[in-house]
């Protein structure tokens, strides 16, 4: 197990997918096992589920109401824990690793400092932005370790522990979306121009035809100079080195001759829907 490696190889997709997806997900890492008066399925359905819902409902209020910013968001899916994904074991694997990344949200339950829920809560302060983190516990803060008790731990045994956690998750979801716009606009400062013009043409033409793709054939559509084929080929390698586009090869495409092609990404495509509002991704 390597979570650097995993970062490294996962970080573009988990971002794509976050982007997309219709609803925010949460990981939960949470005690599996009832001790003393602490109830795990309880806590998972009436707590964490439940805050979810809570901030969906707070979501539905906002958008009833002018000029708020939570009305922009997305709703939140049923936050999910590891065993609730089929085949995966209650042990730190690669798979919980990059559930951890994909999700927009990591919920870790600190009650009694479980191993596991540290390990995973650890792996989640390396990978992703702390806002994006919520730390709860049902025990007291001041029994917490003082490395852990420094961030901000919400205690649902006191007050409204259901609507606090629920501000919570608005409060991550909103950061996910101010970070999301500032990489976004990360990536294409640090595009060339005629990159640029070569992710916007293959946007344009996906709108016509999900099967044309980007080559040297269309060098001249993009670009009208002399210099088609040469700033053709500096603005897709810097689409590739962005990793905003991939080549698709096929052997014996065309009458037993090999053909190739570049397509967007998925990151590619969250660019082209964040930078051009009209240009959207064909349903497969």
């Amino acid at each position: 197990m390597n979570p650097d490696r995993i970062y490294r190889q996962y970080r573009d997709e988990a971002l794509a997918k976050q982007i997309i997806a219709s609803e925010y997900t949460t990981f939960v890492a949470m005690p599996f096992r009832d001790q003393f008066s602490y109830r795990s399925h309880t806590v998972y359905r009436d707590v964490i589920q439940e805050a979810a819902e809570c901030a969906n409902n707070k979501i539905q209020e906002a958008a009833e109401c002018a000029n708020n910013k939570r009305a922009t968001l997305r709703n939140f899916a049923q936050p999910t824990r590891a065993d609730d994904h089929p085949g995966t074991a209650r042990v730190i694997t690669e798979e919980i690793i990059v559930q951890i990344l994909e999700s927009h949200i990591v919920l870790a339950d600190l009650t009694f400092e479980n191993a596991g829920v540290l390990l995973e809560t650890g792996i989640a302060f390396g990978m992703k932005p702390n806002p994006q983190i919520i730390l709860i516990t049902q025990g007291k803060l001041s029994d917490l370790h003082f490395d852990i008790r420094n961030n901000t731990v919400l205690s649902y045994n006191a007050g409204d522990s259901v609507g606090t956690i629920a501000d919570a998750f608005i409060a991550a979801a909103t950061a996910f979306e101010d970070d999301k716009n500032k990489y976004i606009s990360s990536i294409t400062q640090t595009l060339s121009p005629d990159a640029i013009a070569c992710l916007k043409h293959y946007g344009t033409i996906q709108q016509l035809d999900p099967a044309k793709s980007l080559h040297a054939g269309v060098a001249c559509n993009v670009f009208s100079d002399g210099r088609s084929n040469e700033r053709f080929d500096a603005g897709t390698r810097d689409l590739l080195h962005a990793r905003l586009i991939r080549t698709e090869w096929k052997v014996n495409a065309i009458e037993g001759k090999d053909a190739f092609g570049m397509h967007a990404t998925d990151l590619g495509w969250a660019v082209i829907a964040q930078v051009w509002n009209e240009l959207k991704r064909p349903e497969k």
